[in-house]
């Protein structure tokens, strides 16, 4: 096809709304990371959620700064904070974002108002990709969006079947700041959150009568591990007859 032919075609298809077949390219989402939103209900998300629904582009905004994590990853939605990527999974995305080295899109993929606020919303993170061929069978799954598996819809207050200690659901463990855990009890397959809680709070330790090493959770860095917390948490008190909230990694 020569110079002018293309032209008159190009110009022709630009009237009847479609460009020739032999130049368009179609194009597919990669998600490279589906979660909830950490920290929804200290920001502004609780105060938007009414006007928040599926398929809503979110802004991610990077926080180098950030006191408590300098791969920080914020999310905004109408120019306010509404919280972050939580905090086990936003590393890689971070690298990718200080080199420029892809254009990273958010958007909100699920919106339950009757969960518990770290559960209100799911977002996928995602890049665009040219198909000029097919994904590998294993790796069908990037395309795909997954139903959120929401943890704080009807838990309820129950007992252990020994019946001595009170156990609590999950949603408790977000409504107290006083949380403990005990970093000897982190699972060896949890070695990086264990790192992350020692390097936070090994220096608030918490004394009770339970032997263990028992640290003071303060902030909520708590919510990068929210998938593997256990749905209840145990009511711990110190020698000074203070309450706590212990929470346990699967």
């Amino acid at each position: 096809m020569n110079r002018s032919s293309f032209l008159k075609q190009l110009l022709a298809a630009a009237i009847v709304g479609k460009l020739p077949v032999s130049i368009t390219k179609e194009f597919r989402k990669i998600y490279l990371l589906q979660c909830f939103i950490a920290g929804f209900r200290h920001y502004e998300g609780m105060s938007l959620l009414a006007t928040m629904k599926e398929g809503d582009l979110l802004e991610l905004i990077r926080e180098p700064k950030n006191e408590f994590d300098d791969c920080a990853i914020a999310l905004h939605y109408q120019n306010k904070k509404i919280g972050f990527i939580p905090a086990d999974t936003n590393e890689m995305l971070s690298y990718l974002i200080d080199a420029d080295a892809l254009s990273l899109f958010a958007v909100i993929t699920h919106v339950e108002k009757n969960a518990q606020p770290w559960e209100n919303i799911a977002v996928a993170i995602y890049f665009v990709q040219e198909v000029n061929k097919d994904l590998p069978a294993h790796a069908s799954y990037l395309t795909r969006i997954e139903a959120p598996h929401y943890r704080s819809l009807n838990n309820k207050k129950k007992k252990n079947a020994n019946d001595h200690e009170e156990l609590f659901s999950l949603a408790d463990l977000f409504d107290t700041t006083d949380r403990i855990i005990d970093l000897d009890k982190i699972p060896e397959h949890h070695k990086d959150a264990k790192k992350e809680l020692e390097k936070y709070f090994a220096d608030y330790p918490i004394e009770i009568e339970e032997k263990g090493n028992y640290v003071h959770v303060k902030n909520d860095g708590i919510y990068s591990f929210l998938y593997d917390i256990k749905q209840e948490v145990i009511k711990r008190i110190n020698k000074e007859g203070k309450e706590f909230l212990e929470f346990f990694l699967e």
